[in-house]
């Protein structure tokens, strides 16, 4: 009778251990980056993802830089040195583009740090072009935002709201 219950609590311990050994797997997992146009996997070189807070981007799905003033300031011109504002506005608030203001965006899942990256590495159906290194011009593999880049980018459009960061 006590072997029967040894076995089971042993048995229950393992199964914590196990849960517990798979629950940051989990959380790493949900960072899986799809194309905005289709849902299809980012192809993206783990290797590209070369600062500690695009590393951490890419564990969690947060933009470690919402907030830092540095990161927002070179977001901005990193905005305008790309041209975005052609499109979308000096201040992301929309021109032939839409606004990147929130919260009622044309793709939904650009309330989403996560989904505003995806968005601007890979592009659109409706005509904004991929701006991630290597997709922006396939002839020349080095140009193009890094994923650092376009972090800083989508810090910086976070700026505009007061609602929410996009971390939610």
């Amino acid at each position: 009778m006590l072997g029967n219950k040894v076995v089971k609590a042993t048995l229950f311990v393992s199964m914590l251990a196990l849960v517990g050994l798979t629950l940051p797997l989990q959380a790493s997992a949900e960072c899986k980056l799809v194309a905005t146009q289709d849902g299809s996997p980012l192809d993206i070189k783990a290797d590209a993802f070369d600062t500690p807070e695009a590393k951490q981007f890419l564990d969690t799905c947060k933009n470690p830089y919402i907030g830092n003033e540095a990161a927002t300031k070179r977001g901005q011109k990193l905005f305008q040195l790309y041209s975005c504002t052609a499109c979308h506005g000096g201040q992301a608030e929309g021109a032939v583009g839409p606004s990147l203001h929130g919260p009622n965006f044309k793709y939904a899942k650009n309330a989403t740090n996560k989904g505003m990256f995806e968005t601007i590495w890979h592009g659109t159906n409706g005509g904004m072009g991929a701006k991630g290194k290597g997709l922006m011009d396939p002839s020349d593999p080095e140009n193009g935002l890094t994923p650092d880049e376009v972090l800083k980018i989508v810090a910086w459009v976070r700026t505009h709201s007061k609602t929410f960061t996009g971390n939610e």
